[in-house]
């Protein structure tokens, strides 16, 4: 998130695997070379380890975080105790736009004309450069055979959505992906069904018995495909698997007859793809967020979910680390050779890291000085600091506090903060 920082801004980021064990003993000095890198901790004004219980109103208070031997501390300005707001928030998820058109995975269904041309229309609401002031549409659209029927239309704009969302660039924007009321049964043989983004094989553990044949519609964790082939070790699907690389398991995936799917409700689901993130080529974070609308008026089109950018996404932590470090005055990225920020945040793929280790929770400090010039002048200058604080991954859920305590955790504790507040 781009922010405005009219005066001082700072931001400090903890690693949950780094133990308060590390940190030195409670009013001790502390410094770059008794700290750890991704330690973080509150100290005075004289760099003394301390807590905001053990202050008194008006003393002045800094939070520090270890960057490693040898290298300075990143020091928040100095904070005054009283005159702060303290805030918090846990980490929220981020979640994609999702959109139905037609059946929606409860109610609702797509018309059924002969010969007649349907469209999709997206509307992009995107708040970046190119669509702020004139957004982008986009479009998904078929025609009816003489032989028309709800399956028909819905995997022929199935198909043309996945078609003209690749020539959108980055990430596709969109995965169109069909629905369909039908619960479908059971598929015997295999216990496992791999998938990738992409492709239209679906790889089996097992040969199928029964419960699917060529010309069914196969449901993969409640997204239809239509079969093209079959074989002892894969099914083929008629248009590219949309979801994520994953091996399903058989409870989650079943068989509709093609009679039964000839006859069946169907609708297009369109879901917000997370654009790639780049913070050096200063890329902005943010979601996808559009409308969409369909040809036939009388065709129900049902919000199902908003696009948010959650709280605590790793994205936004690497944005505000990134921009910190420019008020810190690390501008060596306009020089010649340029150099890249510093940077500890971190990212799924990088370092071992997953997106079950990537989550941070946020403990926000915001002041005002009343700084007057003399008798002609005000100028009350804003103060914020953020501090995020990374969450240790617990059967897919991020907690801070942890066994033993981390150094974020006993930060929040320091600052009057409760630390199982801030797990996920």
């Amino acid at each position: 998130m781009l922010r405005k920082a009219e005066n001082v801004f700072s931001v400090v980021l903890s690693d949950v695997s780094v133990a308060t064990t590390a940190l030195p003993a409670a009013g001790s000095v502390v410094t770059n070379d008794n700290i750890p890198a991704g330690a973080v901790v509150m100290v005075d004004a004289g760099m003394r380890r301390t807590t905001l219980a053990t202050l008194a109103t008006g003393d002045i208070y800094h939070i520090v975080q270890g960057k490693g031997a040898g290298v300075p501390l990143m020091k928040t300005p100095a904070i005054k105790k009283g005159g702060e707001t303290i805030s918090s928030k846990a980490f929220v998820p981020k979640t994609q736009q999702l959109t139905a058109i037609g059946f929606n995975g409860t109610t609702g269904a797509l018309p059924v004309a002969n010969e007649t041309s349907f469209y999709i229309k997206i509307r992009k609401n995107d708040n970046d450069a190119a669509n702020r002031s004139q957004p982008f549409s986009l479009f998904a659209q078929f025609k009816t055979d003489a032989t028309a029927t709800q399956e028909e239309l819905a995997f022929g704009l199935v198909a043309n959505g996945i078609a003209n969302m690749r020539l959108e660039p980055a990430n596709g924007y969109l995965r169109f992906e069909a629905l369909i009321n039908n619960a479908g049964a059971a598929i015997t043989g295999p216990t496992t069904y791999d998938v990738v983004y992409g492709s239209k094989t679906v790889t089996i553990d097992a040969a199928i018995t029964a419960g699917l044949a060529v010309g069914d519609v196969i449901v993969l964790d409640g997204i239809a495909y239509k079969v093209e082939a079959i074989s002892a070790t894969a099914v083929t699907l008629e248009s590219a698997y949309q979801g994520a690389t994953a091996t399903i398991a058989a409870a989650s995936v079943k068989g509709v007859a093609a009679a039964t799917a000839a006859t069946a409700d169907f609708g297009v689901r369109l879901r917000g793809v997370e654009a790639p993130f780049d913070v050096v080529r200063f890329r902005d974070f943010y979601v996808n967020r559009f409308t969409a609308t369909f040809s036939d008026d009388a065709t129900p089109v049902t919000h199902l979910q908003g696009a948010s950018e959650g709280v605590g996404a790793w994205q936004h932590v690497a944005m505000d680390e990134y921009m910190n470090y420019g008020y810190e005055g690390q501008n060596d990225v306009i020089g010649v050779p340029p150099l890249t920020r510093d940077q500890v945040v971190k990212i799924p793929g990088v370092a071992g890291n997953t997106a079950l280790t990537v989550k941070y929770s946020v403990i926000n400090l915001k002041w005002v000085e009343d700084i007057r010039g003399g008798l002609v002048s005000l100028s009350p200058a804003e103060g914020n600091v953020v501090l995020y604080l990374n969450l240790e991954d617990n059967a897919g859920s991020g907690i801070l506090a942890t066994a033993p305590d981390n150094t974020g955790e006993t930060l929040a504790a320091a600052l009057g903060l409760t630390p199982a507040d801030l797990n996920e």
